[in-house]
């Protein structure tokens, strides 16, 4: 009984530390950031209402494909996938290998982009609620002459003995070498999480990175495995047939994985090696993202800090206290680190530890009406130039010339200081801190240097 009174005085101490600002963002969607100067740690959240009319919650992947040309081959920032889709606010989601498609499970408003891991769990979500579990999933190709042949993978890179599918949101089927691939025309080019679909085989090639061209699908196969595939020749028939099961897919048209599950039916339940994620991991303090329901329904989306003098980041039960605390009884951690990204209104609001936002695989964007812009010119009030350690309070004032109301303003700090959400700007080193503001539908900025007086 004691243990458990000073467990209560410790919280209540901690607590006292913390500074809280919300900010609505749109009917439903409201940003809060938490400053607990014991620790030092700095939470950024958003708490949205699934039930909402006037915003949407969907997953999305950079460039809006699997693969890509580009230089990060499909991968992007969640502040460029904001910008690129319109959404108001995102945030980074699932884990990803070094080819940069999702780790786990990813279904975009109702398409299925890739398969789930099979140890790791799943967060789906539709208009009416959202949900926690494990999905498994089966695929293969049945040629009207032969043997079914079984499928290894669905839009993530064909290793040194596997048999891969490409749909047309993949954008490129890639391979290891050497490999065949065969073109589908199955009269589609996307699939949903489960069903059946019969065509031909319009051609047959070797493999290699190619395009998967609009209404087709292409397999590839690599290694020992090539020869599942040679007999199959232009003109041949086959049916496709898939299944994701785990989640009912009428009522959630959305999911993207994650792990390990940090809360079940409201206790801390982090099930690091069940998920295949080490001590080192789960106990050592890190830039974290997560996902927590509560029981009326909301959903919160978080982002820790970490990594930096301002924020020591947190260890997976400290993330599952965090969420606790926002009334959470379900809870699954995302990819964090270096990946852990909250892009709102134009401005990236944590402090990515890699100094920049990092190109990721996938993340959860949210869309609605945009604020509505002031048309006159605001103006940022800003110092010319800090001292490392030394503060200054920043304002936005509007062409009248009286300051914008701080509920009304969100700031975002990169580089040599942070600012928290009273518009308190903390230099940290020498070098140059960049200010970026969102306020009545206009993005204002700065540049402050940095040095020693």
């Amino acid at each position: 009984m004691r243990l458990k009174t000073l467990l209560l005085v410790a919280l209540a101490a901690a607590a006292a530390h913390a500074q809280v600002w919300e900010k609505p963002l749109a009917p439903g969607l409201v940003y809060r950031m938490e400053v607990d100067a014991s620790l030092p740690r700095i939470v950024h959240a958003l708490r949205f209402s699934i039930a909402t009319p006037a915003v949407k919650a969907s997953s999305e992947v950079g460039e809006l494909q699997v693969y890509s040309e580009s230089e990060f081959k499909g991968r992007e920032t969640i502040g460029d996938l904001v910008r690129r889709s319109g959404a108001l606010a995102g945030i980074n989601a699932d884990f990803f290998p070094p080819s940069g498609d999702p780790l786990g499970l990813m279904v975009r408003n109702g398409e299925l982009l890739s398969l789930p891991h099979p140890e790791r769990t799943v967060f789906a979500w539709g208009p009416t609620g959202a949900t926690f579990g494990r999905a498994t999933s089966s695929m293969e190709l049945d040629p009207d002459n032969g043997p079914p042949i079984p499928i290894d993978g669905f839009n993530q890179e064909c290793g040194l003995n596997d048999i891969c599918l490409f749909s047309e949101s993949a954008g490129f089927a890639v391979t290891k070498d050497p490999s065949v691939e065969l073109v589908l025309d199955l009269k589609r080019g996307t699939l949903t999480p489960s069903g059946e679909a019969t065509g031909t085989v319009r051609s047959k090639h070797a493999g290699g990175t190619a395009a998967v061209s609009p209404g087709t699908m292409v397999l590839a196969a690599t290694g020992p495995k090539m020869a599942l595939l040679q007999t199959l020749e232009p003109g041949a028939r086959v049916t496709l047939k898939w299944r994701v099961e785990g989640f009912d897919w009428t009522k959630y048209p959305n999911a993207v994985g994650g792990g390990p599950v940090l809360i079940r039916d409201g206790k801390t339940t982090i099930e690091n090696e069940v998920e295949g994620f080490t001590k080192a991991f789960t106990n050592n303090r890190h830039p974290r993202s997560a996902v927590g329901r509560t029981p009326e329904g909301d959903l919160w989306f978080v982002a820790i800090d970490g990594r930096q003098s301002m924020s020591v980041g947190a260890t997976l039960p400290e993330l599952a206290s965090i969420l606790k605390g926002l009334g959470c009884v379900d809870a699954v951690n995302l990819d964090g680190g270096g990946s852990s990204t909250m892009h709102v209104l134009g401005v990236t609001l944590n402090r990515p530890s890699d100094g920049r936002e990092r190109a990721v695989a996938n993340g959860v964007l949210f869309f609605g009406q945009p604020p509505l812009a002031d048309t006159r010119q605001l103006r940022l009030a800003a110092p010319v130039g800090l001292a490392p350690q030394e503060t200054a309070v920043l304002k936005v004032f509007g062409a009248d010339g009286e300051p914008i109301p701080n509920v009304d303003v969100l700031w975002g700090a990169q580089g040599a200081g942070w600012i928290d959400q009273g518009g308190l700007l903390r230099a940290t080193a020498e070098g140059t801190v960049e200010v970026t503001v969102a306020a009545r539908g206009q993005l204002l900025t700065a540049k402050i240097p940095v040095k020693a007086k």
